[in-house]
């Protein structure tokens, strides 16, 4: 019985949560899109930082987790583009071979970047808090959104 309360409130709290994570703000229009890119581009953690709005302890604590977080993340990104090139390098009609090890290393690839969010988790709840936590996980999916869609259009 006590697991099922617990259960229950984790449901609760999730469910409360929920909002947070289901903006239901509209689907950026083109221009907003090109914008969200050049902004990125020029300098993510900028984006990031105002997208979470941490006062200033915050963003002294966040600032060093964020930058070996981001040093990471371009170290995979960078395994994801070389795998990128090489899969567009086969051509349209790629074997069964190419195509079962494409499909592993991006597979591999999804789970290597889960598994940076869940590295950095605890130290970003650390440092900013759950909330600044939630909003660090929403900014990054949503770049990682758009990057995913401007790849594969």
């Amino acid at each position: 019985m006590k697991k099922f309360a617990a259960l229950s409130a984790l449901c609760l709290s999730l469910t409360a949560a929920l909002p947070a994570f289901a903006d239901p703000a509209p689907v950026p229009d083109a221009v907003q899109a090109q914008t969200l890119r050049d902004a990125v581009r020029a300098d993510r953690k900028a984006v990031v930082l105002k997208a979470m709005q941490l006062d200033e302890a915050q963003t002294k604590r966040f600032l060093p987790i964020y930058a070996a977080y981001e040093r990471e993340l371009q170290a995979l990104n960078r395994q994801f583009t070389r795998m990128s090139v090489e899969f567009v390098s086969v051509g349209d009609k790629p074997t069964n071979a190419q195509s079962k090890y494409f499909s592993r290393g991006y597979l591999g690839y999804v789970d290597a970047e889960q598994k940076l969010y869940k590295k950095y988790h605890p130290r970003v709840v650390k440092a900013v808090g759950e909330v600044g936590a939630a909003h660090f996980l929403s900014v990054e999916r949503r770049i990682r959104a758009l990057q995913d869609y401007d790849l594969w259009i």
